[in-house]
Protein backbone atom coordinates (compact mmCIF):
# COMPACT_ATOMS: atom_id res chain seq x y z
CA UNK A 1 0.00 0.00 0.00
CA UNK A 2 1.25 3.18 -1.06
CA UNK A 3 1.50 6.69 0.68
CA UNK A 4 -1.56 8.84 -0.66
CA UNK A 5 0.74 11.88 0.17
CA UNK A 6 3.23 11.05 -1.91
CA UNK A 7 2.42 8.07 -4.05
CA UNK A 8 4.73 5.57 -4.86
CA UNK A 9 7.67 6.88 -3.39
CA UNK A 10 6.65 5.76 -0.03
CA UNK A 11 4.99 3.16 1.82
CA UNK A 12 1.89 3.56 4.26
CA UNK A 13 2.48 2.59 7.59
CA UNK A 14 0.37 4.39 9.35
CA UNK A 15 -3.57 6.15 8.62
CA UNK A 16 -4.59 9.72 9.69
CA UNK A 17 -8.38 8.70 11.07
CA UNK A 18 -9.73 12.67 10.69
CA UNK A 19 -8.09 12.95 6.71
CA UNK A 20 -8.62 9.10 5.60
CA UNK A 21 -5.36 8.83 4.42
CA UNK A 22 -2.62 6.81 4.14
CA UNK A 23 0.92 8.10 5.51
CA UNK A 24 4.35 6.80 4.63
CA UNK A 25 6.70 7.08 7.72
CA UNK A 26 8.02 10.49 6.12
CA UNK A 27 4.79 12.12 5.50
CA UNK A 28 3.14 10.95 8.94
CA UNK A 29 6.12 13.14 10.62
CA UNK A 30 5.17 15.81 8.73
CA UNK A 31 1.63 15.54 9.47
CA UNK A 32 2.19 14.87 13.31
CA UNK A 33 4.06 18.31 13.20
CA UNK A 34 2.23 20.47 11.04
CA UNK A 35 0.04 23.34 13.14
CA UNK A 36 -3.32 22.02 11.16
CA UNK A 37 -3.09 18.46 11.54
CA UNK A 38 -0.78 17.73 15.14
CA UNK A 39 -3.89 17.20 16.85
CA UNK A 40 -5.08 14.53 14.35
CA UNK A 41 -5.43 10.61 15.10
CA UNK A 42 -3.00 8.76 13.93
CA UNK A 43 -3.55 4.86 13.80
CA UNK A 44 -0.55 2.36 12.81
CA UNK A 45 -1.06 -0.08 10.04
CA UNK A 46 1.51 -2.90 10.26
CA UNK A 47 4.29 -2.18 12.76
CA UNK A 48 2.20 -2.76 15.69
CA UNK A 49 1.89 -6.10 16.93
CA UNK A 50 -1.80 -8.03 16.07
CA UNK A 51 -3.60 -7.34 18.93
CA UNK A 52 -2.88 -3.84 18.74
CA UNK A 53 -3.75 -2.82 14.85
CA UNK A 54 -6.21 -0.68 14.40
CA UNK A 55 -5.21 1.09 18.24
CA UNK A 56 -5.82 5.07 18.17
CA UNK A 57 -2.54 7.17 18.91
CA UNK A 58 -3.02 10.26 19.88
CA UNK A 59 -0.87 13.21 20.20
CA UNK A 60 -1.85 15.87 22.89
CA UNK A 61 0.39 19.10 23.61
CA UNK A 62 0.75 21.55 26.21
CA UNK A 63 -1.46 23.98 27.11
CA UNK A 64 1.65 26.00 28.30
CA UNK A 65 4.01 24.97 25.61
CA UNK A 66 2.28 24.77 22.91
CA UNK A 67 5.06 22.87 20.37
CA UNK A 68 5.91 20.38 23.54
CA UNK A 69 4.04 16.70 23.20
CA UNK A 70 2.22 15.79 26.80
CA UNK A 71 4.81 12.89 27.80
CA UNK A 72 4.70 13.01 32.07
CA UNK A 73 1.67 12.86 34.75
CA UNK A 74 2.23 14.80 37.83
CA UNK A 75 1.51 12.97 40.95
CA UNK A 76 0.90 16.17 43.01
CA UNK A 77 -1.20 18.15 41.36
CA UNK A 78 -2.55 15.06 39.39
CA UNK A 79 -2.19 16.42 35.81
CA UNK A 80 -0.88 16.12 32.47
CA UNK A 81 2.88 18.20 31.43
CA UNK A 82 5.55 18.44 29.09
CA UNK A 83 9.39 17.96 30.21
CA UNK A 84 9.70 21.71 30.00
CA UNK A 85 6.73 22.35 32.46
CA UNK A 86 9.04 19.44 34.38
CA UNK A 87 11.75 21.50 34.62
CA UNK A 88 10.17 24.68 35.33
CA UNK A 89 6.90 24.27 37.35
CA UNK A 90 6.89 20.73 38.34
CA UNK A 91 10.32 20.27 39.60
CA UNK A 92 10.05 18.99 42.92
CA UNK A 93 7.18 17.02 42.51
CA UNK A 94 7.06 13.21 41.55
CA UNK A 95 6.16 12.29 38.26
CA UNK A 96 5.58 9.49 35.76
CA UNK A 97 5.23 8.85 32.44
CA UNK A 98 2.35 8.77 30.88
CA UNK A 99 2.85 4.94 29.53
CA UNK A 100 3.15 3.83 33.62
CA UNK A 101 0.21 6.29 34.67
CA UNK A 102 -2.03 4.67 31.82
CA UNK A 103 -0.57 1.24 32.94
CA UNK A 104 -1.38 1.79 36.74
CA UNK A 105 -4.90 2.97 35.88
CA UNK A 106 -5.43 0.17 33.67
CA UNK A 107 -4.51 -2.38 36.33
CA UNK A 108 -6.91 -0.53 38.85
CA UNK A 109 -9.57 -0.55 36.23
CA UNK A 110 -8.91 -4.09 35.83
CA UNK A 111 -9.25 -5.19 39.47
CA UNK A 112 -12.32 -3.47 39.82
CA UNK A 113 -13.54 -4.91 36.44
CA UNK A 114 -12.90 -8.12 38.41
CA UNK A 115 -14.66 -7.39 41.39
CA UNK A 116 -17.76 -6.50 38.64
CA UNK A 117 -17.40 -9.48 37.08
CA UNK A 118 -17.54 -11.50 40.32
CA UNK A 119 -20.37 -9.66 41.62
CA UNK A 120 -22.08 -10.00 37.86
CA UNK A 121 -21.78 -13.83 38.87
CA UNK A 122 -22.75 -14.05 42.17
CA UNK A 123 -26.37 -11.90 41.28
CA UNK A 124 -26.69 -14.62 38.02
CA UNK A 125 -26.64 -17.47 40.74
CA UNK A 126 -29.09 -15.35 42.76
CA UNK A 127 -31.02 -14.84 40.00
CA UNK A 128 -31.03 -18.24 39.41
CA UNK A 129 -31.87 -19.18 42.86
CA UNK A 130 -34.41 -16.54 42.93
CA UNK A 131 -36.19 -18.40 39.57
CA UNK A 132 -36.36 -22.06 41.02
CA UNK A 133 -37.64 -20.02 44.65
CA UNK A 134 -40.48 -18.89 42.38
CA UNK A 135 -41.22 -21.51 40.99
CA UNK A 136 -41.10 -23.72 44.26
CA UNK A 137 -43.44 -21.20 45.77
CA UNK A 138 -45.87 -21.11 42.35
CA UNK A 139 -46.47 -25.15 42.63
CA UNK A 140 -46.51 -24.56 46.70
CA UNK A 141 -49.24 -22.23 46.41
CA UNK A 142 -51.16 -23.85 43.65
CA UNK A 143 -50.67 -27.48 45.89
CA UNK A 144 -52.53 -25.66 48.88
CA UNK A 145 -55.00 -23.92 47.19
CA UNK A 146 -55.92 -27.07 45.60
CA UNK A 147 -56.02 -28.80 49.32
CA UNK A 148 -58.47 -26.19 50.38
CA UNK A 149 -60.65 -26.34 47.41
CA UNK A 150 -61.05 -30.18 47.45
CA UNK A 151 -61.27 -29.76 51.66
CA UNK A 152 -63.83 -27.06 50.97
CA UNK A 153 -66.05 -29.59 48.49
CA UNK A 154 -65.61 -32.54 51.48
CA UNK A 155 -67.06 -30.31 53.51
CA UNK A 156 -69.68 -29.25 51.26
CA UNK A 157 -70.84 -32.72 50.78
CA UNK A 158 -70.75 -33.67 54.99
CA UNK A 159 -73.19 -30.48 55.60
CA UNK A 160 -75.19 -31.32 52.77
CA UNK A 161 -75.84 -35.07 53.92
CA UNK A 162 -76.01 -33.72 57.52
CA UNK A 163 -78.80 -31.01 56.72
CA UNK A 164 -80.50 -33.90 55.09
CA UNK A 165 -80.61 -35.94 57.80
CA UNK A 166 -81.34 -32.78 60.20
CA UNK A 167 -84.12 -31.42 57.79
CA UNK A 168 -85.53 -35.04 58.29
CA UNK A 169 -85.24 -35.15 61.67
CA UNK A 170 -87.23 -31.68 62.18
CA UNK A 171 -89.59 -32.75 59.89
CA UNK A 172 -90.94 -35.62 61.95
CA UNK A 173 -90.74 -33.74 65.03
CA UNK A 174 -93.40 -31.01 63.56
CA UNK A 175 -95.06 -34.01 62.13
CA UNK A 176 -95.40 -35.25 65.58
CA UNK A 177 -96.73 -31.71 66.52
CA UNK A 178 -99.19 -31.34 64.00
CA UNK A 179 -100.51 -35.21 64.78
CA UNK A 180 -100.38 -33.83 68.63
CA UNK A 181 -101.83 -30.61 68.49
CA UNK A 182 -104.88 -31.90 65.84
CA UNK A 183 -105.11 -35.06 68.66
CA UNK A 184 -105.79 -31.61 70.71
CA UNK A 185 -108.39 -30.22 68.49
CA UNK A 186 -110.49 -32.99 68.74
CA UNK A 187 -110.41 -33.29 72.27
CA UNK A 188 -111.38 -29.26 72.29
CA UNK A 189 -113.91 -29.99 70.11
CA UNK A 190 -115.07 -32.83 71.80
CA UNK A 191 -115.19 -31.32 75.34
CA UNK A 192 -116.75 -28.34 73.67
CA UNK A 193 -119.61 -30.53 72.52
CA UNK A 194 -120.08 -31.93 75.92
CA UNK A 195 -120.51 -28.73 77.42
CA UNK A 196 -122.66 -27.65 74.90
CA UNK A 197 -124.40 -30.31 74.91
CA UNK A 198 -124.59 -30.16 79.54
CA UNK A 199 -125.31 -25.89 79.05
CA UNK A 200 -128.53 -26.77 76.50
CA UNK A 201 -130.03 -29.98 78.52
CA UNK A 202 -129.35 -27.91 81.66
CA UNK A 203 -131.47 -24.65 80.12
CA UNK A 204 -134.45 -26.77 78.78
CA UNK A 205 -134.82 -28.00 82.55
CA UNK A 206 -134.19 -24.53 83.74
CA UNK A 207 -136.38 -22.79 81.34
CA UNK A 208 -138.90 -25.00 80.53
CA UNK A 209 -138.73 -27.84 83.25
CA UNK A 210 -141.56 -28.33 85.97
CA UNK A 211 -140.39 -28.52 89.52
CA UNK A 212 -140.58 -32.33 89.85
CA UNK A 213 -138.77 -32.28 86.33
CA UNK A 214 -135.52 -30.37 87.85
CA UNK A 215 -136.03 -32.31 91.03
CA UNK A 216 -135.45 -35.28 88.65
CA UNK A 217 -133.28 -34.41 86.33
CA UNK A 218 -131.20 -31.98 88.59
CA UNK A 219 -128.63 -34.23 89.92
CA UNK A 220 -127.84 -35.77 86.96
CA UNK A 221 -127.64 -32.24 84.87
CA UNK A 222 -125.15 -30.90 88.04
CA UNK A 223 -122.97 -34.14 87.74
CA UNK A 224 -122.85 -33.54 83.86
CA UNK A 225 -121.96 -30.26 84.36
CA UNK A 226 -119.62 -30.88 86.54
CA UNK A 227 -117.64 -33.99 84.43
CA UNK A 228 -117.45 -31.37 81.71
CA UNK A 229 -116.34 -28.62 83.88
CA UNK A 230 -113.19 -30.82 85.54
CA UNK A 231 -111.99 -32.22 82.34
CA UNK A 232 -112.34 -28.36 81.04
CA UNK A 233 -110.60 -26.70 83.86
CA UNK A 234 -107.95 -29.83 83.92
CA UNK A 235 -105.85 -29.66 80.77
CA UNK A 236 -106.80 -26.12 80.02
CA UNK A 237 -105.54 -25.73 75.93
CA UNK A 238 -102.60 -23.19 76.75
CA UNK A 239 -101.37 -25.79 78.99
CA UNK A 240 -101.20 -28.47 76.49
CA UNK A 241 -99.46 -25.73 73.71
CA UNK A 242 -96.82 -26.24 76.74
CA UNK A 243 -96.70 -29.68 77.09
CA UNK A 244 -96.56 -30.30 72.89
CA UNK A 245 -93.61 -27.68 72.08
CA UNK A 246 -91.35 -28.61 75.15
CA UNK A 247 -91.88 -32.48 73.80
CA UNK A 248 -90.57 -30.38 70.37
CA UNK A 249 -87.74 -28.79 72.57
CA UNK A 250 -86.33 -31.80 73.98
CA UNK A 251 -86.18 -33.53 70.51
CA UNK A 252 -84.57 -30.58 68.94
CA UNK A 253 -82.22 -30.94 71.81
CA UNK A 254 -80.81 -34.35 70.43
CA UNK A 255 -79.29 -31.98 67.01
CA UNK A 256 -77.24 -29.61 68.73
CA UNK A 257 -74.36 -31.82 69.04
CA UNK A 258 -73.97 -32.00 65.61
CA UNK A 259 -73.28 -28.07 65.41
CA UNK A 260 -70.43 -28.31 67.53
CA UNK A 261 -69.06 -31.77 65.87
CA UNK A 262 -69.23 -29.47 62.44
CA UNK A 263 -67.30 -26.80 63.98
CA UNK A 264 -64.76 -28.79 65.53
CA UNK A 265 -64.93 -30.82 62.45
CA UNK A 266 -64.39 -27.21 60.25
CA UNK A 267 -61.39 -26.03 62.43
CA UNK A 268 -59.16 -29.45 62.56
CA UNK A 269 -59.66 -29.34 58.20
CA UNK A 270 -58.68 -25.90 58.34
CA UNK A 271 -55.32 -26.07 61.01
CA UNK A 272 -54.09 -29.39 58.60
CA UNK A 273 -54.35 -27.22 55.49
CA UNK A 274 -52.29 -24.51 57.29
Amino acid sequence: MYCDVCGPKGVACSKCLECEESLCQTCCYVHENSKLSRHHRISDLGTLEPERKGKIRQRIFCDQHLEEEVKLVCKDCKALICVLCKTIKHENHASETVSDAAAEVKKNIQIKMNHCSDKSRRITDSEQEAEALEKKINDAEKKEIKALEDQRLQLIKLIDEEVAKMKEKIQNVYKDLRQQNAALKRRMKEEQERCSTANNNARQIIDRGTDIDVIKKGPDLEQLLYTAMIETVKKPMTRMDIDLFSQAEIKARELIPFIGMMRDSTEMSVVSII
